[in-house]
């Protein structure tokens, strides 16, 4: 019945756009295919989403030590789909990671020391789920209109 495909054509005019919905009735295929499926999908002006592939395996839940690299779960997990996928050496991302740190905490340092305004600090501490008490320290400042926080420390308390 084609009196009855009003509430799909709304759909599918909110999701695609009037202009491909005109084609499609027309007959024409998209006018610059480019075989993606995202081209095939997406909504009238939609971008295409970022997804960071999250692991999940017991050596990424014990705090993601770099050596997770050497963990086959999380090889195969990381290479699925994408056998021509290299994965650095877990001294590769220790490296990189503590330059990353060194740099970022410099980069942080020279901005909260030069900082003409005001810097709000501020403290929380909370309990885990495994009964862990943690205490983080922040910073809080608007940098050109921005507003920035920066975490400072975070700390596990000993048990008394």
């Amino acid at each position: 019945d084609a009196g009855s495909t009003s509430n799909l054509r709304k759909h599918a005019i909110l999701c695609f756009g009037q202009h491909i919905v005109d084609s499609a009735i027309a007959g024409q295929g998209p006018k610059n295919p480019d075989g993606s499926i995202f081209a095939a999908f997406a909504r009238a002006g939609q971008k295409p989403v970022t997804v960071t592939h999250r692991a999940h395996t017991d050596a990424e839940a014990r705090t993601r030590p770099p050596n997770i690299v050497n963990d086959r779960g999380f090889r195969t997990l990381m290479t699925a789909g994408r056998p021509n996928l290299h994965l650095p050496s877990a001294r590769t991302i220790s490296r990189d990671i503590q330059a990353s740190f060194k740099k970022c905490k410099d980069t942080i340092d020279k901005l909260l020391q030069n900082h003409p305004g005001q810097l709000s600090f501020a403290t929380d501490a909370w309990t885990s789920p495994n009964h862990r008490a943690f205490v983080a320290w922040t910073v809080h400042l608007h940098q050109e209109g921005t507003p920035l926080c920066f975490l400072l420390d975070i700390i596990e308390v000993p048990e008394v």
